[in-house]
């Protein structure tokens, strides 16, 4: 567990990026209004069967061509007099030449993250940062789909609950809604003990957005086992439960006054914080925010969940002081900033 007073510096940059993340990426992102941020080569394209790590490995070679420099530089240090184009080209340099970057230079990494993957990147970076790009998982979904699950119904139920406003998910039965049936079906079926869990497709859905479907059931595996995220959505759920009393206990110590506000109303920690960490702040923050916390997320685990959280109770604590529980429940703190 960590301590949100070790270190200021550190703190001041997560109030910061939290600050910066309901606007980053904003002009981006501004195509996933209407389609998804992978799209196919060509009409009538499957996202069953397309592979981005070769469609975003490819198109990284050529942004480091424009981005100048040598595969192992250290900094952006291209020739060109546009940081944009420099940026691109360092991220390509980076993604083609990934386990040189990743063993050698892991820190550097880890920073490039932290400001902020390129939309154009982030499908593959996010296998890589995970280590799904060459998962034996994706091989099983096809079988996967094949077969019956016994948690079909609920599913289909659910879809239309997930990203309802967003063009890629809204209509009935479209590519979208099917896509996110299929990886949540495969995963119920992947791991029996799991099942379904409603908070899961909010996850999956910001995945589907990135890339096709058996990256994404790769990917959802990978943060399942490896990030904490599997034992959340357990069926006890005994480590959501653990998160929140390490909320509480952080807010207590860090920011008093709240807890006593909070407590004084009988606002319990699980009331607004329970869904930050079942969907990795999907429904708490627009597209372009969700996006950078997964990417932190990647680099940092469960622990940049509590940090923005308490971000987010840092940023809003003067308005919550003059609310009781009525108010703070009918405003909801999750969507304070969307």
């Amino acid at each position: 567990m960590f301590s949100w007073g070790k270190n200021r510096c550190e703190n001041l940059l997560y109030l910061s990026l939290f600050g910066r993340m309901i606007e980053t990426d904003s002009k981006s992102l501004n195509s996933l209004s209407t389609q998804s941020a992978y799209s196919g080569p060509g009409v009538g394209h499957s996202r069953k069967s397309s592979d981005t790590s070769q469609i975003s490995v490819q198109s990284g070679g050529s942004g480091g061509s424009s981005g100048g420099g040598s595969s192992g530089g250290g900094g952006v240090t291209g020739g060109t007099q546009d940081p944009e184009e420099d940026l691109w080209g360092l991220w390509g340099r980076l993604v083609n030449d990934w386990e040189n970057w990743n063993k050698k230079k892991s820190q550097q990494v880890k920073d490039l993250v932290r400001k902020g993957i390129p939309v154009h990147f982030r499908g593959i970076t996010w296998q890589l940062l995970c280590d799904a790009n060459n998962s034996p998982d994706k091989f099983k979904y096809a079988e996967h789909l094949k077969t019956t699950s016994a948690c079909e119904k609920v599913i289909r139920r659910d879809i239309a609950r997930t990203y309802p406003e967003h063009d890629f998910f809204k209509e009935k039965d479209g590519l979208g809604q099917e896509s996110l049936f299929n990886v949540m079906k495969a995963y119920s079926l992947h791991d029996r003990e799991v099942g379904y869990c409603q908070g899961s497709a909010f996850i999956v859905g910001l995945l589907l957005m990135q890339m096709p479907e058996e990256e994404a059931f790769a990917v959802l595996v990978k943060l399942m086992q490896d990030y904490r995220l599997r034992e959340m959505f357990k069926p006890s759920m005994a480590e959501l439960g653990l998160c929140m009393y390490q909320l509480e206990t952080l807010i207590q110590e860090l920011l008093p006054d709240l807890h006593a506000h909070f407590t004084s109303q009988s606002f319990h920690t699980s009331m607004y914080a329970s869904s930050w960490f079942l969907t990795l702040f999907a429904t708490s923050l627009p597209l372009g925010g969700a996006c950078r916390v997964m990417d932190c997320f990647l680099v940092d685990g469960l622990e940049v969940i509590f940090r923005i959280a308490l971000a987010v109770l840092t940023i809003s604590k003067e308005e919550l002081f003059a609310m009781d529980m009525e108010g703070m429940l009918k405003v909801s703190i999750n969507k304070r900033f969307c």
